[in-house]
């Protein structure tokens, strides 16, 4: 494939060469996993790894990528060829894993190998984790959606340059955000439940974080797409209908966030997960 072709519509907005160059680590291939990376691969990035241990179901095909002939197999993989199908070029790492069986160090081998984390696992738990093997190290772009779609929160982070997500989650947690949902499995495991939400809701907020993650990807070039960062404002709230600090459906507000004394940014630098601390 001609790649002059490929990105002929993005002349002038983007950096080929320098995205060509570029590795994210994609830890979560569902809803909003699954088109952030295609957003990725249109975009002309390098390299996809793809981490994720769950298999496609019937449910999983009213909001993501994913379609009838992919039920059963493993997420990681349909994406995988499904990003293959966009450019036949593009290296795409995938590993059906489970996070909570693999160790801290060989975590932070794959985030050492990355330009950029791209966390969106709907499990709290792994979130936090992956925040703080990361935070010292790459930049990373963490996206959630709110209970039935009414907004959601994109949050990123470069290392001690922004707030940590712990710090950031600690102060939308004081400002008394919408839920995320509840738990699915109980304390356990942590993990969220599957909330009704319409795709396009869900598409609202993967964009605004594909966007970011583009951002910083591209920081440091001149191209467009990089200009739309201020380290003073990295949680990007996403609004679906009015309520809460929307006041119209679609409106978009970033916010600020200080580094909190108690957080894992400055407990834990580079050290184990085992015994994650935040401010309550």
């Amino acid at each position: 494939m001609d790649t002059t072709d490929f990105h002929a519509r993005h002349e002038g907005l983007l950096d080929p060469a320098l995205l060509g160059k570029k590795r994210v680590l994609i830890v979560g291939c569902g809803s909003v996993g699954s088109y952030l990376a295609l957003f990725l691969a249109r975009s002309g990035v390098g390299t996809l790894a793809l981490r994720d241990h769950d298999h496609i179901s019937v449910t999983n095909l009213c909001r993501t990528t994913y379609t009838e002939r992919d039920v059963g197999r493993p997420k990681v993989d349909a994406l995988k060829e499904q990003l293959r199908g966009v450019r036949g070029d593009l290296e795409v790492d995938a590993r059906p894993v489970d996070l909570r069986d693999v160790d801290d160090d060989e975590v932070r081998t794959w985030i050492d190998e990355s330009d950029l984390l791209v966390a969106v696992t709907d499990h709290p738990p792994t979130q936090a984790r992956l925040a703080a093997l990361s935070y010292h190290h790459v930049p990373a772009v963490f996206a959630g959606v709110y209970e039935r779609g009414t907004g959601g929160e994109v949050i990123w982070t470069a290392p001690e340059e922004t707030p940590c997500y712990s710090c950031v989650l600690g102060a939308i947690r004081d400002a008394d955000a919408p839920s995320r949902g509840q738990s699915d499995y109980g304390i356990a495991t942590g993990q969220l439940a599957s909330e009704p939400a319409l795709g396009i809701d869900i598409l609202h907020v993967t964009v605004c974080a594909a966007k970011i993650a583009l951002a910083l990807l591209l920081r440091g070039s001149d191209a467009p797409a990089a200009q739309v960062l201020d380290p003073s404002r990295s949680v990007l709230f996403v609004g679906n209908s009015t309520g809460w600090i929307w006041r119209e459906p679609f409106e978009t507000v970033w916010a600020r966030a200080t580094r909190r004394e108690r957080c894992v940014c400055r407990l834990l630098p580079g050290g184990s997960t085992a015994d994650l601390i935040t401010e309550p």
